[in-house]
């Protein structure tokens, strides 16, 4: 296997790589390769690998590189690369990892790894074709943000939301973990959206434009809503913005909150739409903790730079990018405790027999990057082989932030597939 890499071809190529050079600025030490057949060190002075050397065994590494060989192998073994083999973050489930000081060298710098496993693999593999930037709604991306009052869980917040389309269903959109509506502004722009929906992109407490409850001393306390609290502010938007029987589309963390509002209130809503949700707890690698994502000593942007690595390998670049910002821009904590939720506290193995999706449309709809697309006893597919009625749709090519890095391709597949909800809440609506 390893006599298909060329250290100095690799040298090169990441010596050459400007994205490289600014995630690694700073950074000087050596980078260990160990590979099944034969390890090699990257040295990389103030962000640019300048050589590639034999292992020895008086120069210790930095940071190490290692995973079973079945994973090196498979990763390397097409252009395109196999779900899970796509990106550091993908690969962490599977058994790559980086050993080294956490809280000094590698997690400052995971957005460096991250990229520095991409230019190997891309270098030894070849790299996919990535889309085309795409901004077709220049002329429809007349959304509107305001502000509304909003209580729920015994407090008051001053929620943000934008809204635009003129259709006559209300279609409320949830943002992924510690992010906000940002993620579906091109979505609010497609007119094919627009014609079917008046939708509403809102900021929960404490993300985006909207700040945290007002009176709550949140420099006190740790960020940790909860399953019952997320479910309570959804509810409580709702009636503010007194919308009558809306559908509820929500993404990663939005994904669980579609299926829980349908388990706990099913009556208030029209449809319900899982992006990337799971049945049951998702898989996480091994040392895995949310503390970590709320650690002071830990850097803020670890986090951001995990999520990066969920988008999916031929989504358009500055989509991609895009993405990976918004979560730099957010608070630090609040990531990590939507995650509890996301990662932890949804289990419709405790409440999935609520659920009538004979009544309501329950639909999940996962990238075929994301893990949860492939998992028949916790994820997308068990929703509909557990939840009779349900249905479970994979979309080709998307990845785990398909409103945000592939808006287009993202469009182009939740057209339709809302179309069929439409019909079929209308169906029963009738019956």
């Amino acid at each position: 296997m390893t006599a298909l890499i060329d250290r100095q071809k690799i040298l090169a190529a990441a010596g050459s790589d400007k994205e490289l050079a600014y995630k690694l600025r700073t950074y000087s030490g050596r980078v260990r390769f160990d590979l099944p057949e034969g390890a090699f060190d990257l040295v990389v002075e103030d962000g640019v690998p300048a050589r590639a050397e034999d292992v020895h065994a008086d120069l210790a590494a930095d940071v190490t590189f290692s995973a079973p060989a079945e994973f090196w192998s498979t990763a390397f073994s097409a252009a395109v690369p196999p779900v899970g083999y796509e990106s550091f973050t993908a690969g962490l489930v599977r058994g790559l990892s980086v050993v080294g000081d956490f809280v000094g060298t590698v997690a400052p710098w995971q957005s460096g790894w991250s990229r520095l496993y991409q230019v190997v693999r891309e270098t030894v593999a070849g790299a996919p074709v990535r889309k085309p930037f795409q901004n077709p709604f220049r002329e429809t991306d007349n959304a509107v943000g305001r502000y509304v009052y909003v209580s729920a869980n015994g407090q008051e917040a001053r929620i943000y939301y934008e809204t635009s389309g003129h259709g006559p269903i209300p279609l409320l959109l949830q943002a992924t973990a510690g992010a906000d509506g940002r993620q579906y502004r091109h979505l609010l722009a497609d007119p094919r959206m627009q014609e079917r929906f008046t939708m509403y992109a809102y900021d929960l407490p404490y993300h985006g434009k909207s700040l945290p409850p007002i009176g709550v001393r949140w420099w006190e306390e740790t960020y940790r809503p909860g399953r019952d609290g997320l479910i309570n502010w959804v509810v409580a938007i709702a009636d503010t913005l007194g919308l009558d029987n809306p559908y509820f589309m929500g993404c990663s963390v939005g994904g669980q909150l579609a299926l829980d509002l349908a388990a706990e209130r099913g009556d208030r809503f029209g449809a319900f739409i899982s992006l990337n949700g799971w049945y049951g707890n998702p898989p996480l690698f091994d040392g895995f903790s949310n503390d970590m994502f709320r650690t002071p000593s830990i850097a803020d942007s670890y986090a951001p730079a995990l999520n990066f690595g969920a988008t999916a390998p031929q989504a358009p670049e500055p989509n991609a990018h895009e993405t990976y910002w918004i979560y730099r821009s957010a608070f630090p904590g609040i990531y990590a405790g939507d995650n509890d939720y996301f990662a932890f506290e949804h289990d419709l193995k405790e409440n999935g027999h609520k659920i009538d999706a004979h009544a309501k449309p329950v639909y999940v709809v996962t990238g075929e990057y994301d893990p949860a697309s492939d998992d028949d006893v916790n994820g997308g597919p068990a929703v509909e082989k557990f939840i009779p009625g349900a249905k479970f749709v994979k979309a080709a090519g998307l990845g785990h932030f398909a409103p945000c890095d592939d808006p287009i391709g993202f469009g182009d597949a939740i057209v339709p597939i809302l179309d069929e909800v439409i019909a079929k809440a209308a169906s029963a609506g009738q019956s």
